[in-house]
Parts: C-alpha cells; structure tokens; sequence
C-alpha cells in the first residue's frame, strides 16, 4: 500500500547519514572560516609590526636629534659660564684698581 508520501519518506539510517553529511560540511567551513581568519590576523600582524618598526625608526632618529642638540646647548652653556666668569674676575679687577 502506497500512499502519496512515501516518496517524501526516508529511512532512519539516511536521516542520520544527512545529518552527518551537514555536520561535516558545517565543520569545514567553520575550519575554512578559522583558517581565513587566522589568515587575515597574520597579515594584520605583520602590518602592525611594519609600522611599528617605522614608528620605533622615527621615535628613535628623533631622539638622536635631541640629544645632539643637547650636547649643542650644553656646550654653548659652558661657554657662556666661562664668558661670564671671565667677565665677572675682570670686573673684580676695575673695582679693585678703583
């Protein structure tokens, strides 16, 4: 005896082999999913770690540039002290010749 919807039915074992089957697909494209996203954090990465290697390159040319004028305007300053001692002994002088 058949009915109209037994074309429509399957058996138990086929259910589960389906079921199987979309699990299996699901799992891999999660895996595909995973796979392109570690993809993109890889390329992410080295593009931050690019810029941070220019920005350390620049951070550190900076610095050299402080510290050489540093040592410029710690020069000029000792000059200037020894301008204003030798100023200040030849003032002690006239006073004293007055």
């Amino acid at each position: 005896m058949c009915n109209g919807n037994n074309k429509y039915y399957m058996a138990p074992s086929s259910l589960h082999f389906l079921d199987q089957k979309a699990k299996s697909k699901f799992r891999i494209r999660v895996k595909v999913r995973i796979h392109r996203i570690e993809r993109v954090n890889r390329f992410i990465e080295e593009q931050m770690k690019q810029e941070m290697e220019i920005e350390n390159l620049k951070l550190y040319m900076e610095n050299m540039r402080i510290l050489k004028e540093n040592e410029r305007l710690k020069n000029k300053a000792n000059l200037l002290h020894q301008e204003n001692l030798a100023l200040l002994l030849e003032l002690q002088r006239n006073k004293v010749k007055i």
